[in-house]
């Protein structure tokens, strides 16, 4: 009776974690969308950086300066938002800038954490979100040990 009410109490723990991994899905594809938007952000900020710094020496073009100086709009954004995140009740006020700046028609977002994704990203995220799930759940208890 014992092995038996073991294997039920398994039984329902990987029903539940299972569960807890499908409802995390949405979670996990929104964070990824946050690591993707700052790698990018890194990536323009550098350019920006390099750009500015060939500026000093007489280097840059005319369209390199205004692509630098659009990315260091994107910086100020960003900084504008940072500052909203340490702020108390800020998962209830950023959601609800964003959509107020939509509707005025101002970007309160950087560049990079538009939503315009292509269909070879979109597909690219998913792979990532069902390697994360596969190895979660593969650490998962098996009832060969009993």
């Amino acid at each position: 009776m014992k092995h038996y009410i073991i294997r039920i109490s398994q039984s329902i723990k990987r029903q539940n974690s299972v569960v807890k991994n499908k409802a995390l899905i949405p979670l996990k594809l929104g964070l990824l969308t946050v690591k993707r938007g700052l790698a990018q952000e890194t990536r323009e900020t550098k350019v920006m950086l390099r750009t500015y710094q060939r500026f000093t020496k007489g280097q840059a073009s005319k369209q390199e300066m205004e692509e630098a100086n659009k990315q260091f709009v994107d910086v100020i954004r960003g900084l504008g938002l940072g500052v909203l995140v340490v702020l108390p009740f800020s998962p209830i006020t950023l959601p609800f800038i964003v959509k107020l700046g939509e509707r005025i028609g101002v970007n309160v977002l950087p560049s990079a954490f538009k939503l315009d994704f292509k269909d070879d990203e979109i597909i690219e995220i998913q792979q990532e979100i069902e390697v994360l799930v596969e190895s979660e759940s593969g650490s998962l208890p098996t009832d060969d040990k009993l």
